[in-house]
């Protein structure tokens, strides 16, 4: 009888549940506020200083002479990566841009920066000898551009653009908009290009 005495406390000991500690949410602060205090400051000033050094950069490059720019171009607000831009919009609500932006080296090269331009009107990205076979040259003073038209799959949307090396940078010309409004302004546009004196 005095076994079961001593044994009885023990059994109900045992069967008795633990209490339960619960530290998942103190644990799930802390990795979170961790993590948020290290990838912060990691990421934006990096950002930040590539923009100003790359803007500092092609500020270096100097103003062009423009050729002709037709009277249906109104002025874009100053823009530290661009060097000239022009809005067109007509009654019927259709609208192009023109951006001359200068870079230093060939940025990538063309097969990129086609590519890139393709995607922003939903095209696919094609091969390097698509992209060549589909170009066509410009006089530039002394200088040799390469010109592209791209047109979107629903014919919405165009872009004509004009690629052109010179002392080791790359100035790229860039029509783009509804399509009605390119294929209007695209004469004015080359034309412009072709009377442009760079610096």
């Amino acid at each position: 009888m005095k076994h079961w005495l001593i044994v009885l406390p023990l059994i109900l000991c045992a069967c008795k549940p633990e209490p339960k500690i619960s530290t998942y949410e103190v644990k799930s602060e802390s990795i979170a506020v961790s993590t948020k205090a290290k990838a912060e400051p990691a990421t934006a000033p990096t950002a930040m200083v590539g923009d100003a050094n790359m803007q500092a950069e092609v500020a270096t490059f100097g103003e062009p002479q423009w050729g002709p720019i037709p009277k249906t171009w109104i002025t874009s607000p100053a823009n530290p990566m661009r060097k000239g831009s022009w809005s067109i919009t007509q009654a019927d609500g259709s609208k192009a841009e023109i951006a001359v932006t200068v870079f230093p080296g060939d940025v990538g090269g063309d097969t990129a920066n086609v590519n890139r331009w393709r995607g922003q009107i939903g095209l696919e990205k094609v091969s390097d000898e698509k992209i060549r076979s589909d170009q066509s040259s410009l006089t530039v003073g002394n200088l040799t551009g390469r010109v592209y038209h791209l047109l979107s799959a629903d014919g919405k949307n165009s872009t004509s653009a004009v690629i052109l090396p010179k002392n080791n940078a790359t100035w790229f010309f860039k029509l783009t908009g509804d399509t009605v409004m390119v294929n209007a302004e695209k004469e004015s546009f080359l034309k412009m290009v072709t009377q442009t004196q760079l610096p």
